[in-house]
Protein backbone atom coordinates (compact mmCIF):
# COMPACT_ATOMS: atom_id res chain seq x y z
CA UNK A 1 0.00 0.00 0.00
CA UNK A 2 1.75 3.33 -1.09
CA UNK A 3 1.58 6.00 1.76
CA UNK A 4 -0.08 9.47 1.69
CA UNK A 5 2.38 11.78 -0.91
CA UNK A 6 3.12 14.51 1.36
CA UNK A 7 3.94 16.98 -1.28
CA UNK A 8 0.33 17.30 -2.46
CA UNK A 9 -1.41 20.30 0.02
CA UNK A 10 -4.75 20.10 1.08
CA UNK A 11 -6.28 22.86 3.09
CA UNK A 12 -7.56 21.51 6.46
CA UNK A 13 -9.59 23.76 9.34
CA UNK A 14 -11.41 23.20 12.34
CA UNK A 15 -14.02 24.13 14.62
CA UNK A 16 -14.28 23.48 18.34
CA UNK A 17 -17.05 23.91 20.62
CA UNK A 18 -17.52 24.54 24.68
CA UNK A 19 -19.93 24.73 27.30
CA UNK A 20 -18.75 27.73 29.90
CA UNK A 21 -19.29 27.04 33.20
CA UNK A 22 -18.39 29.01 36.66
CA UNK A 23 -16.03 28.46 39.33
CA UNK A 24 -18.63 25.88 40.62
CA UNK A 25 -18.79 23.82 37.82
CA UNK A 26 -22.12 25.48 36.89
CA UNK A 27 -23.26 26.18 33.60
CA UNK A 28 -22.23 29.88 32.99
CA UNK A 29 -24.25 32.00 30.31
CA UNK A 30 -21.72 35.21 30.05
CA UNK A 31 -20.32 33.81 26.91
CA UNK A 32 -21.45 37.26 25.15
CA UNK A 33 -19.01 38.45 27.99
CA UNK A 34 -16.05 36.40 26.95
CA UNK A 35 -16.37 36.19 23.37
CA UNK A 36 -16.77 40.35 22.95
CA UNK A 37 -13.39 40.80 25.10
CA UNK A 38 -11.59 37.77 23.51
CA UNK A 39 -11.96 38.76 19.85
CA UNK A 40 -9.62 41.59 20.55
CA UNK A 41 -7.02 39.09 21.64
CA UNK A 42 -7.05 36.72 19.10
CA UNK A 43 -5.13 37.40 15.71
CA UNK A 44 -5.34 33.93 14.16
CA UNK A 45 -8.39 31.96 14.60
CA UNK A 46 -12.09 33.21 15.40
CA UNK A 47 -14.68 32.76 18.12
CA UNK A 48 -18.28 33.10 17.38
CA UNK A 49 -21.44 32.53 19.16
CA UNK A 50 -23.52 30.03 19.05
CA UNK A 51 -27.34 29.26 19.77
CA UNK A 52 -26.63 28.99 23.60
CA UNK A 53 -25.65 32.07 25.58
CA UNK A 54 -23.60 29.62 27.60
CA UNK A 55 -21.70 27.92 24.52
CA UNK A 56 -18.59 29.37 22.57
CA UNK A 57 -16.58 28.33 19.09
CA UNK A 58 -13.46 28.65 18.61
CA UNK A 59 -12.55 28.46 14.36
CA UNK A 60 -9.24 27.73 13.09
CA UNK A 61 -8.58 29.73 9.09
CA UNK A 62 -7.85 27.33 6.81
CA UNK A 63 -4.06 26.01 6.20
CA UNK A 64 -2.14 23.54 4.56
CA UNK A 65 -0.19 22.54 7.11
CA UNK A 66 -1.98 20.64 10.57
CA UNK A 67 1.50 21.79 12.08
CA UNK A 68 0.87 25.33 11.44
CA UNK A 69 -3.51 24.91 12.11
CA UNK A 70 -2.64 23.93 15.31
CA UNK A 71 0.52 25.93 16.53
CA UNK A 72 -1.70 29.40 15.53
CA UNK A 73 -4.65 27.63 17.64
CA UNK A 74 -2.90 27.22 20.97
CA UNK A 75 -1.16 30.72 20.79
CA UNK A 76 -5.08 32.20 20.29
CA UNK A 77 -6.96 29.51 22.59
CA UNK A 78 -4.20 30.74 25.42
CA UNK A 79 -5.40 34.05 25.04
CA UNK A 80 -8.38 32.74 25.27
CA UNK A 81 -8.56 30.64 28.56
CA UNK A 82 -6.34 33.55 30.15
CA UNK A 83 -10.26 35.94 29.38
CA UNK A 84 -12.51 32.91 30.65
CA UNK A 85 -10.20 32.72 33.96
CA UNK A 86 -9.96 36.32 34.79
CA UNK A 87 -13.47 35.93 34.51
CA UNK A 88 -13.67 33.11 37.31
CA UNK A 89 -15.18 30.71 34.51
CA UNK A 90 -13.36 27.39 32.87
CA UNK A 91 -14.63 25.60 29.50
CA UNK A 92 -16.23 22.55 29.57
CA UNK A 93 -14.65 20.52 26.68
CA UNK A 94 -16.82 17.35 26.48
CA UNK A 95 -20.15 16.98 24.30
CA UNK A 96 -23.16 17.05 27.18
CA UNK A 97 -23.09 18.73 30.40
CA UNK A 98 -23.64 15.63 32.39
CA UNK A 99 -25.87 17.10 35.36
CA UNK A 100 -28.84 19.82 34.44
CA UNK A 101 -28.33 21.87 31.78
CA UNK A 102 -29.79 26.01 32.12
CA UNK A 103 -28.22 27.25 29.08
CA UNK A 104 -30.37 30.50 27.50
CA UNK A 105 -30.99 30.01 24.46
CA UNK A 106 -30.48 33.31 21.41
CA UNK A 107 -33.38 34.73 19.48
CA UNK A 108 -31.23 36.24 16.55
CA UNK A 109 -33.46 35.42 13.69
CA UNK A 110 -31.36 32.82 12.36
CA UNK A 111 -32.13 30.80 15.79
CA UNK A 112 -35.47 31.72 15.62
CA UNK A 113 -36.36 30.28 11.99
CA UNK A 114 -35.00 26.85 13.30
CA UNK A 115 -36.59 27.17 16.31
CA UNK A 116 -39.66 27.52 14.38
CA UNK A 117 -39.06 24.96 11.91
CA UNK A 118 -37.36 22.29 14.44
CA UNK A 119 -40.44 23.53 17.60
CA UNK A 120 -39.85 25.03 20.43
CA UNK A 121 -39.89 22.40 22.65
CA UNK A 122 -36.73 20.84 20.94
CA UNK A 123 -34.67 23.73 19.88
CA UNK A 124 -33.53 24.16 23.51
CA UNK A 125 -31.83 20.51 22.56
CA UNK A 126 -29.54 22.59 20.18
CA UNK A 127 -28.05 24.43 22.77
CA UNK A 128 -27.39 21.14 25.25
CA UNK A 129 -24.69 19.38 22.19
CA UNK A 130 -20.75 20.70 21.67
CA UNK A 131 -19.12 18.99 18.90
CA UNK A 132 -15.99 19.03 16.90
CA UNK A 133 -15.84 19.86 12.99
CA UNK A 134 -13.03 19.42 10.45
CA UNK A 135 -12.77 20.79 7.18
CA UNK A 136 -11.30 19.59 4.17
CA UNK A 137 -10.98 21.10 1.31
CA UNK A 138 -12.67 19.67 -2.02
CA UNK A 139 -10.23 19.11 -4.52
CA UNK A 140 -9.13 21.68 -6.94
CA UNK A 141 -11.10 23.62 -9.62
CA UNK A 142 -14.12 21.44 -8.32
CA UNK A 143 -15.58 24.01 -5.94
CA UNK A 144 -16.60 27.91 -7.36
CA UNK A 145 -15.88 30.12 -4.61
CA UNK A 146 -17.91 33.10 -6.29
CA UNK A 147 -21.38 31.12 -6.67
CA UNK A 148 -20.46 28.59 -3.15
CA UNK A 149 -20.85 25.41 -5.71
CA UNK A 150 -19.47 23.29 -7.93
CA UNK A 151 -18.28 24.89 -11.31
CA UNK A 152 -20.67 23.67 -13.90
CA UNK A 153 -18.26 21.80 -16.34
CA UNK A 154 -16.09 19.79 -13.27
CA UNK A 155 -14.21 17.15 -15.15
CA UNK A 156 -14.84 13.85 -14.95
CA UNK A 157 -11.63 12.69 -12.91
CA UNK A 158 -12.24 15.77 -10.38
CA UNK A 159 -16.28 14.43 -9.87
CA UNK A 160 -14.92 11.21 -8.82
CA UNK A 161 -12.78 12.49 -6.35
CA UNK A 162 -15.41 14.64 -4.32
CA UNK A 163 -18.36 11.41 -4.80
CA UNK A 164 -15.39 9.16 -3.04
CA UNK A 165 -14.59 11.84 -0.15
CA UNK A 166 -18.20 12.47 0.16
CA UNK A 167 -18.94 8.70 0.63
CA UNK A 168 -15.68 8.07 2.67
CA UNK A 169 -17.28 10.13 5.51
CA UNK A 170 -19.91 8.71 5.69
CA UNK A 171 -18.52 4.84 5.96
CA UNK A 172 -16.41 6.42 9.14
CA UNK A 173 -18.42 8.24 10.59
CA UNK A 174 -19.50 5.38 13.51
CA UNK A 175 -15.95 4.65 14.06
CA UNK A 176 -14.88 8.51 14.61
CA UNK A 177 -18.10 9.15 16.81
CA UNK A 178 -17.06 6.00 18.56
CA UNK A 179 -13.06 7.29 19.06
CA UNK A 180 -14.56 10.53 19.92
CA UNK A 181 -17.73 9.87 21.98
CA UNK A 182 -17.66 12.59 24.94
CA UNK A 183 -21.40 12.36 26.35
CA UNK A 184 -23.12 9.33 27.89
CA UNK A 185 -25.17 11.74 30.37
CA UNK A 186 -27.81 14.21 28.91
CA UNK A 187 -29.29 16.40 31.50
CA UNK A 188 -28.44 13.84 34.29
CA UNK A 189 -29.42 10.53 33.16
CA UNK A 190 -27.42 7.55 31.55
CA UNK A 191 -28.26 7.62 28.07
CA UNK A 192 -25.78 4.84 26.75
CA UNK A 193 -22.24 6.38 25.58
CA UNK A 194 -23.19 8.85 22.69
CA UNK A 195 -25.79 10.66 24.15
CA UNK A 196 -25.34 13.71 21.34
CA UNK A 197 -25.63 11.70 18.73
CA UNK A 198 -29.21 10.48 20.08
CA UNK A 199 -30.63 13.84 21.23
CA UNK A 200 -29.41 15.77 17.73
CA UNK A 201 -29.82 13.07 15.01
CA UNK A 202 -33.51 12.34 14.89
CA UNK A 203 -32.65 8.83 13.62
CA UNK A 204 -35.57 7.10 15.53
CA UNK A 205 -32.86 3.75 15.19
CA UNK A 206 -31.67 4.78 18.58
CA UNK A 207 -35.21 4.83 20.21
CA UNK A 208 -35.24 8.10 21.55
CA UNK A 209 -38.24 9.87 21.04
CA UNK A 210 -38.30 13.91 20.93
CA UNK A 211 -34.73 13.99 19.44
CA UNK A 212 -33.83 17.96 17.64
CA UNK A 213 -34.79 17.05 13.90
CA UNK A 214 -37.02 13.88 14.73
CA UNK A 215 -39.30 16.05 12.48
CA UNK A 216 -37.12 17.03 10.03
CA UNK A 217 -34.68 13.99 10.37
CA UNK A 218 -33.70 14.76 5.92
CA UNK A 219 -31.38 18.12 7.84
CA UNK A 220 -29.92 16.23 10.55
CA UNK A 221 -29.39 11.97 10.18
CA UNK A 222 -26.90 10.47 8.66
CA UNK A 223 -26.06 11.35 5.38
CA UNK A 224 -26.75 8.27 2.59
CA UNK A 225 -24.54 7.07 0.39
CA UNK A 226 -24.47 8.86 -3.17
CA UNK A 227 -24.40 6.76 -6.17
CA UNK A 228 -22.49 9.00 -8.78
CA UNK A 229 -21.82 12.72 -8.42
CA UNK A 230 -25.01 13.36 -10.31
CA UNK A 231 -26.91 11.70 -7.49
CA UNK A 232 -25.08 14.15 -5.17
CA UNK A 233 -25.80 17.40 -7.08
CA UNK A 234 -29.17 16.23 -7.09
CA UNK A 235 -29.69 15.76 -3.25
CA UNK A 236 -28.11 18.89 -2.45
CA UNK A 237 -30.28 21.00 -4.50
CA UNK A 238 -33.19 18.82 -3.20
CA UNK A 239 -32.24 19.58 0.64
CA UNK A 240 -31.82 23.43 -0.48
CA UNK A 241 -35.36 23.35 -1.60
CA UNK A 242 -37.02 21.75 0.95
CA UNK A 243 -35.29 23.98 3.81
CA UNK A 244 -36.30 27.28 1.68
CA UNK A 245 -39.87 25.89 1.67
CA UNK A 246 -40.11 25.42 5.10
CA UNK A 247 -38.42 28.93 5.63
CA UNK A 248 -40.87 30.50 3.22
CA UNK A 249 -43.51 28.84 5.68
CA UNK A 250 -42.47 31.01 8.64
CA UNK A 251 -42.11 34.01 5.91
CA UNK A 252 -38.39 34.15 6.68
CA UNK A 253 -36.26 34.80 3.88
CA UNK A 254 -32.90 32.89 3.12
CA UNK A 255 -31.42 35.83 2.88
CA UNK A 256 -32.42 36.50 6.39
CA UNK A 257 -31.35 32.98 7.68
CA UNK A 258 -27.59 33.01 6.31
CA UNK A 259 -25.36 33.95 8.90
CA UNK A 260 -23.76 36.65 6.75
CA UNK A 261 -26.72 38.09 4.73
CA UNK A 262 -25.64 36.33 1.60
CA UNK A 263 -27.38 32.94 1.32
CA UNK A 264 -26.16 29.81 -0.11
CA UNK A 265 -27.84 26.56 -0.17
CA UNK A 266 -25.43 24.70 1.26
CA UNK A 267 -26.59 25.71 4.80
CA UNK A 268 -29.08 23.97 4.60
CA UNK A 269 -27.84 21.14 6.33
CA UNK A 270 -26.47 19.97 9.46
CA UNK A 271 -25.74 16.12 8.81
CA UNK A 272 -22.85 14.52 10.17
CA UNK A 273 -21.42 14.93 6.46
CA UNK A 274 -21.63 18.49 4.54
CA UNK A 275 -20.60 19.86 1.82
CA UNK A 276 -19.79 23.47 2.94
CA UNK A 277 -19.79 27.15 0.99
CA UNK A 278 -16.29 27.43 1.81
CA UNK A 279 -15.28 24.67 -0.25
CA UNK A 280 -14.97 22.12 1.83
CA UNK A 281 -16.19 18.65 2.86
CA UNK A 282 -17.13 18.90 6.85
CA UNK A 283 -17.12 15.77 8.79
CA UNK A 284 -18.78 17.18 11.62
CA UNK A 285 -20.47 14.45 13.65
CA UNK A 286 -18.07 14.22 16.46
CA UNK A 287 -18.39 14.91 19.76
CA UNK A 288 -16.68 17.62 21.58
CA UNK A 289 -13.52 16.03 23.46
CA UNK A 290 -10.03 16.64 24.54
CA UNK A 291 -7.39 18.43 22.55
CA UNK A 292 -5.18 15.80 22.36
CA UNK A 293 -8.26 13.76 20.94
CA UNK A 294 -8.75 16.59 18.49
CA UNK A 295 -5.57 16.47 17.54
CA UNK A 296 -5.70 12.56 16.46
CA UNK A 297 -8.80 13.47 14.82
CA UNK A 298 -7.77 15.83 12.81
CA UNK A 299 -4.70 13.42 11.46
CA UNK A 300 -7.35 10.75 10.86
CA UNK A 301 -9.37 12.55 8.71
CA UNK A 302 -6.85 14.42 6.75
CA UNK A 303 -4.76 11.36 6.31
CA UNK A 304 -7.59 9.40 4.62
CA UNK A 305 -9.07 12.52 2.51
CA UNK A 306 -5.50 12.79 1.22
CA UNK A 307 -5.08 9.27 0.83
CA UNK A 308 -8.58 8.66 -1.45
CA UNK A 309 -7.83 11.93 -3.39
CA UNK A 310 -4.07 11.09 -4.06
CA UNK A 311 -4.37 7.71 -4.94
CA UNK A 312 -7.70 7.76 -6.80
CA UNK A 313 -9.37 5.48 -4.30
CA UNK A 314 -12.84 3.93 -5.04
CA UNK A 315 -14.96 3.85 -1.79
CA UNK A 316 -17.37 0.95 -2.44
CA UNK A 317 -20.27 -0.35 0.00
CA UNK A 318 -19.86 -3.98 -0.29
CA UNK A 319 -20.52 -7.35 1.57
CA UNK A 320 -17.15 -7.68 1.91
CA UNK A 321 -17.57 -4.19 3.38
CA UNK A 322 -19.68 -5.35 6.13
CA UNK A 323 -17.19 -8.67 7.10
CA UNK A 324 -14.04 -7.10 7.04
CA UNK A 325 -14.29 -3.27 6.90
CA UNK A 326 -11.98 -0.83 4.93
CA UNK A 327 -10.61 -4.09 3.52
CA UNK A 328 -8.19 -2.20 0.15
CA UNK A 329 -8.41 -4.32 -3.09
CA UNK A 330 -6.01 -2.41 -5.80
CA UNK A 331 -7.79 0.77 -5.61
CA UNK A 332 -11.08 -0.17 -4.18
CA UNK A 333 -12.18 0.70 -0.80
CA UNK A 334 -14.50 -1.61 0.88
CA UNK A 335 -16.52 -0.09 3.70
CA UNK A 336 -19.83 -1.39 5.29
CA UNK A 337 -23.47 -1.42 3.44
CA UNK A 338 -25.64 1.57 4.13
CA UNK A 339 -28.06 -0.47 5.95
CA UNK A 340 -25.28 -2.28 7.90
CA UNK A 341 -23.58 1.38 8.36
CA UNK A 342 -27.05 3.11 9.58
CA UNK A 343 -29.30 0.61 11.73
CA UNK A 344 -26.19 -1.44 12.96
CA UNK A 345 -22.70 0.18 13.47
CA UNK A 346 -24.45 4.03 14.43
CA UNK A 347 -26.73 2.22 16.57
CA UNK A 348 -24.18 0.56 18.39
CA UNK A 349 -21.66 2.73 18.43
CA UNK A 350 -24.14 5.84 20.27
CA UNK A 351 -25.83 2.78 22.38
CA UNK A 352 -22.34 0.59 23.28
CA UNK A 353 -19.88 2.35 22.41
CA UNK A 354 -16.84 -0.43 22.25
CA UNK A 355 -18.51 -2.79 24.31
CA UNK A 356 -20.17 -4.14 20.59
CA UNK A 357 -17.56 -6.23 19.15
CA UNK A 358 -18.01 -5.05 15.87
CA UNK A 359 -18.31 -1.62 16.31
CA UNK A 360 -15.05 -2.54 18.17
CA UNK A 361 -13.65 -4.62 15.16
CA UNK A 362 -14.56 -1.92 12.42
CA UNK A 363 -12.89 0.90 14.22
CA UNK A 364 -10.34 -0.86 14.23
CA UNK A 365 -10.39 -1.48 11.12
CA UNK A 366 -9.76 1.62 10.44
CA UNK A 367 -7.31 3.02 12.74
CA UNK A 368 -5.12 -0.02 10.91
CA UNK A 369 -6.09 1.12 7.68
CA UNK A 370 -5.04 4.82 8.91
CA UNK A 371 -1.44 3.45 10.02
CA UNK A 372 -0.92 1.81 7.04
CA UNK A 373 -1.14 4.55 4.76
CA UNK A 374 0.69 6.56 7.46
CA UNK A 375 4.48 7.31 7.22
CA UNK A 376 5.85 5.94 9.81
CA UNK A 377 7.36 9.08 11.01
CA UNK A 378 4.10 10.97 11.42
CA UNK A 379 2.07 8.18 13.23
CA UNK A 380 2.47 9.72 16.98
CA UNK A 381 -1.07 10.97 16.44
CA UNK A 382 -2.61 7.74 16.46
CA UNK A 383 -1.18 6.24 19.53
CA UNK A 384 -4.11 8.09 21.93
CA UNK A 385 -6.66 6.02 19.46
CA UNK A 386 -4.87 2.95 19.21
CA UNK A 387 -4.71 2.88 23.14
CA UNK A 388 -8.60 3.35 23.37
CA UNK A 389 -8.89 0.23 21.34
CA UNK A 390 -6.48 -1.67 22.90
CA UNK A 391 -8.73 -1.02 26.14
CA UNK A 392 -11.54 -0.18 25.04
CA UNK A 393 -11.82 2.52 27.25
CA UNK A 394 -13.55 5.79 25.69
CA UNK A 395 -13.94 8.89 27.46
CA UNK A 396 -17.50 8.14 27.94
CA UNK A 397 -16.13 5.22 29.89
CA UNK A 398 -13.81 7.24 31.86
CA UNK A 399 -17.36 9.24 32.72
CA UNK A 400 -18.97 6.81 33.64
CA UNK A 401 -16.25 4.95 35.64
CA UNK A 402 -16.04 8.44 37.61
CA UNK A 403 -19.62 9.05 38.34
CA UNK A 404 -19.57 4.90 39.64
CA UNK A 405 -16.67 5.45 42.29
CA UNK A 406 -18.36 8.78 43.22
CA UNK A 407 -21.83 7.39 43.55
CA UNK A 408 -21.57 3.68 43.74
CA UNK A 409 -21.44 0.84 41.29
CA UNK A 410 -24.97 0.33 41.77
CA UNK A 411 -26.53 4.04 41.56
CA UNK A 412 -24.52 5.66 38.72
CA UNK A 413 -27.89 6.05 36.02
CA UNK A 414 -28.64 9.34 37.19
CA UNK A 415 -25.34 11.65 38.25
CA UNK A 416 -25.94 13.94 41.11
CA UNK A 417 -26.04 17.93 40.44
CA UNK A 418 -23.22 18.91 42.82
CA UNK A 419 -20.81 15.41 41.16
CA UNK A 420 -21.90 16.95 37.84
CA UNK A 421 -20.41 19.84 39.06
CA UNK A 422 -17.15 18.75 40.42
CA UNK A 423 -16.70 16.69 37.16
CA UNK A 424 -17.04 19.84 35.00
CA UNK A 425 -14.44 22.20 37.48
CA UNK A 426 -11.61 18.69 37.43
CA UNK A 427 -12.27 18.93 33.32
CA UNK A 428 -11.94 22.52 33.09
CA UNK A 429 -8.64 22.43 35.49
CA UNK A 430 -7.22 19.82 32.52
CA UNK A 431 -7.61 21.99 30.19
CA UNK A 432 -4.20 23.77 30.62
CA UNK A 433 -2.20 20.16 30.56
CA UNK A 434 -4.24 19.30 27.42
CA UNK A 435 -2.71 22.30 25.93
CA UNK A 436 0.78 21.30 26.72
CA UNK A 437 0.29 17.86 25.34
CA UNK A 438 -1.31 19.15 22.01
CA UNK A 439 1.22 21.67 21.86
CA UNK A 440 4.08 19.12 22.02
CA UNK A 441 1.96 16.65 19.62
CA UNK A 442 1.79 19.27 17.17
CA UNK A 443 5.24 20.09 17.63
CA UNK A 444 6.79 16.76 16.91
CA UNK A 445 4.32 14.98 14.39
CA UNK A 446 2.24 17.02 12.25
CA UNK A 447 4.69 18.49 9.92
CA UNK A 448 2.68 17.67 6.61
Amino acid sequence: MTPINTNLSRMQGIELEFFLVDNEGKISNRADEIISNAKKALFRTEIKKECGKSMLEVISHPHISKREIFDRFFDDFESLMYEVNVNDLGLYHYATYPGKNKNEMRNDIRYYAKQQILGEKRWPKAGKCVGFHCHFSLPKKSFNPLIKFFYPDIISKQKNKVLNLYNLCIAIDPAITSLMQSSPYYEGKLMGKDARIMVYRGDKVFGYDNSLYEKHPEFGTLNSYEPDFESLIQFLKKQSRDWKALLDEKEITREQFGKTGKASFLDSSWRPVKISPHGTVESRGADMNSLPSVISTSHVLHSLSKYVQNENIIVQPSDIGNTNPFTLEDNILHVPLENQLKNVLQKNSALLGFDDRYVHKYSKALMSLVKRITPIEYRAPLRRFSQMIESKTTASDEIIKYVKKKQGYTNYEKIEQDVAKEFAVKCSDRIYKDILVSKKMSSNTLRF
